[in-house]
């Protein structure tokens, strides 16, 4: 959902006038560099999307999750590095831009305009409905600033609970891949040992081992006479 809005959001910066041309304007540095992030951010997240989905069906899931944990946590720290560079640049902006002088007579003249369409009733159907249009932005306006609050603290709070979740399951993954591989070593030195004891000469009469494909490299033990030992092991299969 987030990867989806961000890019969006960067679409619309790049391509959508009634976002951009404004934005552009008034503080250009502070336009280029949300543009990049934006679209950066989004595809970043959309790259941890399949990471995830991966984690779930391949054999090095603890990998994949360790590398969605950091992946996540680089962009908790790209969020605070722009989020505390675009408070510092626009503070200084509003500051000494010139550009932020035009913002603050823009709304100067808003509300000087707001009075003059009242006034005027020869275009009053023309005049009217840009009035009621003002007055909505204004009063609507700051639910724009609760809303980006309320959905940037839950994406902090998904940031650190995948964050933990992952660091957890790659532990959990780790442990039962180190199980895996422990319970899978004591079974073979268990085969081998067996196969080396029904290989032992003393039963068969022949004194030497069992040929095994893992064995095949071995040199032959002392005695071992391959075409007697072999035809012994043919007798005595026929006969059991």
């Amino acid at each position: 959902m987030y990867s989806g809005a961000l890019l969006a959001t960067a679409a619309r910066l790049a391509w959508d006038p009634s976002t951009y041309a404004w934005f552009r304007f008034l503080c250009e540095a502070q336009y280029r560099v949300s543009a990049a992030y934006v679209l950066g951010a989004g595809l970043w997240l959309a790259a941890l999307v399949h990471l995830a989905v991966a984690a779930a069906h391949h054999r090095r899931a603890a990998t994949c999750l360790r590398l969605y944990a950091a992946g996540v946590a680089c962009l908790a720290v790209s969020e605070v590095a722009y989020g505390a560079w675009m408070a510092a640049s626009l503070a200084e902006w509003w500051r000494t831009a010139p550009q932020a002088e035009l913002a603050r007579r823009g709304a100067d003249l808003v509300h000087d305009l707001k009075p003059a369409l009242l006034a005027v009733d020869r275009y009053r159907d023309v005049a009217r409905p840009l009035y009621a249009m003002i007055e909505e932005v204004e009063r609507e306006a700051p639910n724009n600033v609760y809303v980006i609050a309320v959905f940037g603290m839950l994406g902090v709070a998904l940031q650190v609970a995948a964050f933990a979740l992952a660091c957890r399951l790659a532990r959990r993954a780790s442990g039962a891949g180190a199980g895996a591989g422990a319970g899978a070593g004591a079974g073979a030195g268990a085969g081998a040992g067996k196969a080396r004891a029904l290989g032992g000469g003393g039963v068969l009469g022949g004194g030497g081992a069992l040929s095994t494909d893992d064995d095949d490299d071995a040199p032959p033990p002392p005695g071992w006479r391959k075409r007697a030992n072999l035809g012994m092991y043919t007798i005595l299969d026929k006969i059991f």
